[in-house]
C-alpha cells in the first residue's frame, strides 16, 4: 500500500502550479480550475504536457522549488510555547494534522490571505513561487491572542525594553534574560505583553486605553492564579512568579501609578527572591539570578523613600539579599537598572533605619548617641569615598556622580528632627550637595537612556529646591524625559514635586516625600 506522502504528490501531480503548491486535487479545468476560480487564486499552468519527461535537471529545479514551497506552508508552532518540552516547533509536510489542513482552507475561504502571486508558465526561477502572507493575522507563537498582542510585542522589543534599560551595558536584560522566559511560560508572556501596553498607553497620553486595561485585569489575574498554585503546593519552582513579580513593578512604573500597588509587588517578590536563591546556579543560571538581585535591590531601595520612617520600620532589603548584593561588587558589577552606583544604594537602608530612629518622635530632644554619631560618619565617609567606576560610559559616570550627591543629601537631611543653625554647617552641606548635583544633571542630556534611571535622585534633589529658576530647569527636564521616554513614573515624580514645591522649607526635602504622597494621594515609587 503506498504511504501518505506518495498519496499526496500523486493527487496533485498534474495540477495546476497553485493546487499543487497548496496539495489540493485540481480538476484541471482551464485556463482557470474550480478551485482556483472558487478561492480567488491566480491559475497558472505548468508549459511542459503532462505525462512528458523532462530533463534531470529541469525535474530536480521544480521538484526542489515545490518541496521548498511545501516545507513553508506546513511549518506550525504547538498551542502551548513550552521551550522546555523538547519537542520541535516545525511539523513536517507529511504529518500535516487534518485540524491544521482546516484552519488553513478557513483563513483561504475568509479572505484572511491576500491573493498570491504565481508562478509564470515558462519562468522555473525561485522568485516566481507563490509565497503566502509572510506576517499572519495573529501570530503563531501566541495561540489565544489577537493581532494588538503582535503590535505590543513588537512594541516591547522595540521600545519599551530600551526604555527600561538604561544602556549602562551593551547587552539589554528585558530582551535578553525575560523574553526567552517570556516563551516559556503564559503568565511572564501575559506580564511583557501588559507592561507593553501600559507604556504604549502612557506615551499617548491615554489614560483610559481599553487594551491596556484588559491585559492589565489579565495579568492581575494570571498572578493571582500562579500564587495560588505556588502556596497550594502545585507549582515548586518561584522562578517565574518572582520575575512575574518584578515585571508587575515596572509594569506600575511605566503605566505611572499612584496607588501604592508596587509595594503589595515587592512584598511578594521578596519572600520568593530568598527561595530562589537557595537554588543552585545549575538550575538558574548566574547570569539571570545576578540580574534578579540587582533588579529586586534597586527597586527595593528607591522605593524606601516612599515609605513614612516615623510610622513603619519595614524595610524591604533584609540582611540576607543585601549581602547577595554585596556579592556583586566583588566584580565592580554594572547594571542597566544600578548602573555603576549599587554601592550607594546599599546605603540607604542604613540611612534610612537611622533616621528612622530620630524621627520616631515629633519633638525630639534626646541627642545621639556615640554610635549614632560614629553610623552617621561611617556612612558620610562611604558615600564620599565613592566614585564611579573608570571604564563605564561617560553618561553612566555623570549618573553616579548624580546618584552620590542625592545619597548625601539624603543622609544629611535624616538629622531634620534636630534644629540646626540656618546660616551653618549643616545648611551649607546640604546646598553644596544640591548644587554640585544640578551640576552633572545640566551635563547630562535629558534624552540620554540613563535618565530612565534618575527619577530618585531627581526627587531627593528636587524636594530641596527653593529657588524658582531652579525649579524651572527641574521641571524642564522633567517633561522632557516623560516626553521622551513616555514612562509614567517621570511624570508622576514631576507632579509630586510640583506638591513639595508649594510647601514651606521646613516641610520640604526628602524625608518628607512620604508625607506629601499622603496628602496628594500619590503613592509611586521611583524605580
Amino acid at each position: 500500500m503506498p504511504d501518505r506522502r506518495t498519496t499526496r504528490i500523486v493527487r496533485v501531480r498534474t495540477g495546476c502550479w497553485t493546487c499543487r503548491r497548496r496539495k489540493k486535487k485540481c480538476d484541471e479545468a482551464r485556463p482557470i480550475c474550480g478551485g482556483c476560480q472558487r478561492n480567488d487564486f491566480s491559475c497558472s499552468w505548468p508549459s511542459s504536457v503532462p505525462g512528458r519527461r523532462n530533463s534531470p535537471n529541469e525535474n530536480d529545479v521544480k521538484s526542489s522549488s515545490l518541496c521548498n514551497v511545501g516545507d513553508l506552508d506546513g511549518m506550525q508552532i504547538p498551542a502551548s510555547p513550552t521551550l522546555a518540552s523538547g519537542h520541535s516547533s516545525i511539523s513536517p509536510i507529511g504529518g500535516q494534522s487534518a485540524i491544521a489542513e482546516k484552519a488553513v482552507e478557513d483563513t483561504v475561504q475568509d479572505g484572511d490571505v491576500e491573493r498570491r502571486a504565481s508562478i509564470a508558465s515558462n519562468d522555473n526561477s525561485l522568485t516566481t513561487i507563490p509565497f503566502g502572507n509572510p506576517v499572519p493575522r495573529t501570530l503563531s507563537m501566541l495561540p489565544g491572542y489577537d493581532g494588538d498582542s503582535y503590535q505590543l510585542l513588537s512594541h516591547y522589543l522595540s521600545t519599551t525594553a530600551d526604555c527600561m534599560a538604561n544602556g549602562s551595558t551593551p547587552i539589554n536584560p528585558f530582551l535578553v534574560q525575560i523574553v526567552p522566559l517570556a516563551f516559556s511560560s503564559d503568565l511572564l508572556l501575559q506580564l511583557v505583553i501588559t507592561q507593553s501596553a501600559a507604556h504604549r498607553a502612557f506615551r499617548r497620553r491615554d489614560e483610559s486605553d481599553a487594551i491596556a486595561h484588559s491585559h492589565y485585569t489579565k495579568a492581575i489575574q494570571l498572578f493571582r492564579h500562579g500564587v495560588t498554585d505556588f502556596i497550594e503546593g502545585k507549582e515548586s519552582n518561584p522562578l517565574m512568579l518572582l520575575v512575574g513579580a518584578l515585571l508587575m513593578c515596572f509594569t506600575e512604573t511605566a503605566k505611572g501609578d499612584m496607588t501604592g500597588t508596587i509595594f503589595d509587588h515587592l512584598s511578594a517578590a521578596n519572600s520568593l527572591l530568598v527561595r530562589l536563591l537557595a537554588q543552585s546556579d545549575t538550575a538558574v543560571p548566574r547570569e539571570l539570578k545576578n540580574f534578579l538581585i540587582e533588579y529586586y535591590t534597586y527597586t527595593a531601595t528607591v522605593s524606601m523613600i516612599s515609605i513614612d520612617a516615623r510610622l513603619s520600620g519595614q524595610l524591604f532589603l533584609n540582611f540576607d539579599l543585601e549581602q547577595r548584593a554585596r556579592e556583586l561588587l566583588t566584580d565592580q558589577y554594572v547594571g542597566n537598572l544600578c548602573g555603576c552606583w549599587l554601592e550607594l544604594l546599599l546605603l540607604i537602608p542604613c540611612i534610612f533605619d537611622l533616621g528612622r530612629q530620630w524621627m520616631m518622635e515629633e519633638a525630639q530632644t534626646i541627642p545621639p548617641t556615640a554610635d549614632d554619631i560614629a553610623m552617621f560618619a561611617s556612612i558620610q565617609a562611604q558615600i564620599l569615598r565613592w566614585s564611579p567606576y573608570p571604564h563605564v560610559i561617560p553618561e553612566v559616570y555623570l549618573a553616579g556622580s548624580i546618584f552620590q550627591q542625592a545619597v548625601l543629601i539624603y543622609l544629611y537631611t535624616s538629622l531634620g528632627g534636630y534644629q540646626y543653625a540656618p546660616d551653618g554647617v549643616y545648611k551649607g552641606l546640604v546646598e553644596n550637595a544640591v548644587t554640585e548635583a544640578m551640576g552633572y544633571l545640566d551635563e547630562l542630556s535629558p534624552q540620554a537612556r540613563i535618565n530612565s534611571g534618575l527619577c530618585w535622585p531627581i526627587a531627593v534633589v528636587g524636594s530641596c529646591l527653593s529657588t524658582p529658576v531652579r525649579k524651572e530647569r527641574l521641571r524642564t527636564r522633567l517633561n522632557d524625559m516623560s516626553y521622551h521616554f513616555g514612562l509614567g513614573n517621570m511624570h508622576r515624580t514631576l507632579l509630586l514635586l510640583e506638591a513639595m514645591w508649594q510647601l514651606s522649607p521646613s516641610e520640604a526635602g526628602p524625608w518628607n516625600i512620604c508625607r506629601t504622597m499622603q496628602q496628594n494621594q500619590i503613592w509611586i515609587s521611583f524605580a
